[in-house]
């Protein structure tokens, strides 16, 4: 990894560091305690946009939800670059990825949707990417957004 910022470190991956999306109800997006930074639940959204709507395996395929759940990830990442100034060498680790994929009650391949946003992970940081995770299924998100994404970094201070 040549690059010392993640917005450098994802274009080398050939990936754009979104702008920050605001929150869309009474919460903020991201708090810091201690060293770990709790990233709300990010939409695949752009520049406000909902790129991404409806259930995955019924109105969407599982390539559509995987590109869905990748671009929760860069929404992620922005709001991690944000609270580190741009820092990748402060980022200690990716903790835990919580992912939910918006589906009909027989899907099952939550997993291969939000493997997406866990390799770009891993592809960002390496070692420090691999994290715990749970990918579930919901019958309807805010929105009609197709997945939702949160995270929990370990970050320096």
């Amino acid at each position: 990894m040549s690059q010392t910022t993640i917005s450098g470190r994802l274009a080398e991956l050939g990936k754009t560091l979104p702008a920050v999306n605001p929150p869309r109800g009474s919460y903020v997006p991201a708090v810091q305690a201690g060293e770990l930074l709790f990233v709300a639940g990010q939409a695949p959204r752009l520049d406000g946009e909902l790129k991404f709507s409806g259930r995955v395996g019924r109105d969407l395929s599982i390539e559509a939800g995987r590109e869905a759940a990748e671009l929760c990830a860069l929404n992620v990442l922005a709001h991690l670059a944000q609270a580190c100034g741009d820092d990748l060498s402060r980022v200690q680790a990716a903790v835990r990825l919580a992912g939910v994929v918006n589906c009909a009650e027989d899907f099952e391949a939550h997993s291969k949707v939000l493997d997406a946003a866990s390799e770009l992970l891993a592809a960002l940081l390496g070692e420090r990417g691999r994290h715990a995770r749970i990918a579930t299924g919901a019958s309807s998100l805010p929105s009609g957004m197709a997945v939702e994404v949160e995270a929990i970094f370990q970050i320096k201070p």
